[in-house]
């Protein structure tokens, strides 16, 4: 049995040099992405150029992230950094060629997506060197899950709503409901981190674990209640399965945070939190 265990380390070798190099979050990204651009009926033309960028710019903007917190002095290092800054030389280059690939890319999608998109990273760009200039420690830091939520949502949702040639009330719905569950996650990340950390300044510390729990399910609630108006109004059935996969989602990241004495250890509760944005695989 022992090639088993072998194979079984192996696996686990690459899925958490996947997980820290974000592969999860693009992959979650991409698939939400397609979904809201074959709403509202399930049939939507989907870009491969738009698709292909957001995928890349969600992985430039974690691992650009990542390594210019390596760079801070009050930095707490983490596995996932550790990982970053052993092999920044590389991922530098990587970067460079993904943004070169993005300037090809940017040949095949409208000029509106095109200004957007322009845009969205110039706010981007401004967000990355605000928080290097910033320590761990300051007040700001409460900015970055709300503002990190509605950056994400509109660059995976912005291209497909522009895109549609007739807007249908669904997608900015859904749109919502997503950016409400993509809130959910970061706030629940950031609840994990403030039970176990010993500095640093975040949202959950802000408020305190017991604000930021009954948010949480404050969250839940409103997703659940705004997911049930798209199920009973809607005439669409590909916007009634969107809104019951947006309420699993939701509903799994409540039962991650009540087993959080299981998945608290060596930070387990982050691939298990990035991993549920995969569930929308079912709508492809």
């Amino acid at each position: 049995m022992q090639w088993l265990q072998d194979t079984a380390f192996i696996i686990n070798y690459y899925l958490k040099r996947a997980h820290w190099l974000s592969f999860d979050v693009v992959a979650g990204a991409v698939v939400t992405h397609i979904i809201a651009s074959r709403l509202p009926d399930g049939h939507g033309k989907v870009s491969w150029a738009s698709m292909l960028l957001v995928g890349i710019a969600v992985f430039m903007i974690y691992v650009a992230d990542r390594l210019l917190d390596n760079r801070k002095s009050d930095h707490s290092p983490t596995p996932r950094h550790d990982f970053h800054a052993k092999n920044e030389p590389w991922l530098v280059k990587i970067l460079l060629g993904l943004g070169l690939i993005s300037l090809v890319l940017l040949f095949w999608v409208p000029s509106k997506v095109l200004w957007f998109g322009v845009g969205l990273a110039s706010l981007v760009g401004l967000y990355l060197w605000f928080a290097f200039q910033i320590s761990a420690k300051h007040t700001a830091q409460v900015f970055k899950e709300p503002l990190v939520a509605i950056v994400y949502t509109a660059g995976i949702w912005g291209p497909a709503i522009l895109t549609e040639t007739t807007l249908a009330w669904e997608s900015p719905v859904l749109m919502g409901l997503y950016g409400l569950l993509a809130f959910q996650n970061l706030l629940l990340f950031s609840w994990f981190e403030s039970l176990e950390l010993d500095e640093g300044f975040s949202l959950a510390i802000a408020w305190g674990t017991e604000t930021v729990s009954s948010v949480l399910n404050w969250l839940l609630g409103l997703i659940i209640v705004g997911a049930l108006a798209v199920i009973i109004f809607t005439t669409y059935r590909y916007c009634v399965r969107a809104a019951i996969v947006v309420v699993v989602m939701s509903g799994c990241m409540h039962v991650l945070k009540r087993s959080s004495a299981k998945v608290l250890s060596n930070e387990r509760y982050r691939p298990l939190g990035d991993g549920i944005f995969l569930i929308s695989l079912w709508l492809l």
